[in-house]
């Protein structure tokens, strides 16, 4: 009986050990964010790449979409495509079933920097792969996000010609 006792505790021990040391090693793989679910009644479109999420300014990692007329940051005119980038991701947002986003920080404008899901496919890509965005992983890096960086740099290279100058470059001429 004795012996069986012991067998039992040794079993244990070895058992919490190996738990332990593999805990240790770093085998476990590092989580991933896991995308929170937005109610779309509550998002209200900015512009093509930066949302309002129950008060909240939300901009798109990944992608540059062309400016709108806004005097409060300075731009007193419309960048071509502006409008029609921002009437694209409100109906990509409207149509979806389900609309998700991961962050990562905040900007120098104190927005949220995002990554927005439509039914589970990044939005900075379909905006890019509908021509309305320059891509801006090559520029800021892949912000934590790898795949979804990668995605958008490949779009980017399937639509290279976009009918708009990049909206970096409009803004340091057009900005007052």
């Amino acid at each position: 009986m004795r012996m069986r006792k012991l067998s039992t505790h040794f079993v244990l021990f070895l058992f919490l050990f190996c738990a332990v040391v593999a805990a240790e090693s770093g085998t476990q793989t590092p989580d991933k964010p896991v995308p929170k679910r937005m109610r779309r009644l509550f998002i209200e479109v900015e512009d093509g790449d930066t949302i309002i999420y129950r008060g909240r300014y939300m901009r798109f990692l990944g992608v540059d979409t062309p400016e709108i007329r806004n005097p409060d940051v300075g731009f007193y005119i419309d960048q071509p495509f502006g409008t029609e980038a921002k009437n694209f991701t409100r109906r990509q947002i409207k149509t979806a079933k389900k609309v998700t986003y991961v962050s990562d920080g905040l900007d120098y404008y104190d927005r949220l920097l995002v990554h927005i899901f439509v039914d589970g496919y990044p939005l900075s890509v379909r905006i890019i792969e509908a021509g309305f965005g320059y891509e801006t992983v090559s520029v800021y890096g892949d912000n934590g996000f790898p795949e979804v960086a990668q995605m958008i740099l490949n779009a980017a290279k399937l639509y290279p010609d976009l009918p708009f100058e990049n909206p970096y470059l409009w803004r340091r001429k057009n900005r007052h």
